[in-house]
């Protein structure tokens, strides 16, 4: 690996991108995804880098991020991975795991740092808002700088995030944006948040073809969020039957039902 021996003997620093591809890219769009309410982030990243063929370019080096090891078909990959497409002019950051809060500033500015030299001008995060059940109303929302609400504006299928608070590294990205040259904006939409939520992440794909023609194909994703849908169905269905069955007061019954 071509960073190995410039890392040997040393710690981890505060943050670094170590860039171990060169493709040529033209203000290329930066998409950042991240773990968030139903994993819509990571889905949506990696939907994209499956169908566009998008290779590893770079990966972020943080004492910041925890100490573990990423497995992906049983190959061992960098926690904090950055994928590009010189074609497609797209770049697609993402993480399974948490950056530490003090280390959020270093991280955030190490990224947008290097996307900077290689010429980006706009950063969207794809972002889940945690609700509970599943979300009656999948309409994406939107939060941006001034210089790209008028964009979003002409998008009548989203509404804009009248008032709220980005937290986490998406939070710190969007913050290090208005102080460089470069628009930073969110696309959010209400997720599942303890388990993945396939049909959150279809919105937000479905939002990014609008605004950049990315024709990204969700047939799979809409496949799996209709058998995620059945399930949670069958299990309330399942929940409103025990509630029915239980036994009123002076009345013998069950402990224990079986499904």
């Amino acid at each position: 690996m071509a960073d190995k021996g410039e890392i040997k003997g040393l710690g981890a620093p505060e943050a670094k991108v170590v860039q171990t591809k060169t493709p040529e890219f033209k203000n290329p769009l930066l998409i950042c995804c991240f773990p968030s309410a139903g994993v819509v982030g990571i889905i949506a990243a990696n939907t994209i880098i499956e169908q566009f063929d998008m290779e590893e370019i770079a990966h972020v080096r943080s004492k910041y991020l925890p100490s573990a090891a990423v497995f992906m078909d049983g190959r061992l990959r960098h926690p904090f991975r950055i994928y590009g497409n010189s074609e497609k002019n797209l770049i697609v950051v993402t993480t399974e795991l948490p950056v530490a809060d003090e280390g959020m500033y270093f991280v955030s500015s190490a990224i947008l740092d290097w996307a900077a030299r290689i010429g980006v001008k706009e950063t969207v995060i794809l972002d889940g808002i945690p609700v509970q059940g599943i979300p009656s109303d999948r309409k994406v929302l939107y939060a941006a700088e001034k210089e790209k609400l008028a964009d979003l504006e002409e998008d009548e299928e989203m509404e804009i995030l009248s008032k709220g608070i980005i937290t986490g590294i998406a939070g710190s990205i969007l913050s290090e944006t208005l102080c460089r040259e470069m628009v930073g904006f969110a696309l959010l939409t209400p997720a599942m948040p303890m388990m993945p939520d396939p049909e959150g992440a279809i919105q937000l794909l479905h939002a990014l073809t609008r605004l950049y023609d990315v024709q990204v194909d969700t047939k799979e994703l809409q496949d799996s969020a209709d058998q995620i849908k059945k399930k949670l169905e069958e299990v309330a269905h399942q929940v409103d039957g025990m509630r029915r069955s239980r036994p009123t007061p002076g009345r013998p019954g069950y402990d224990r039902i079986y499904a």
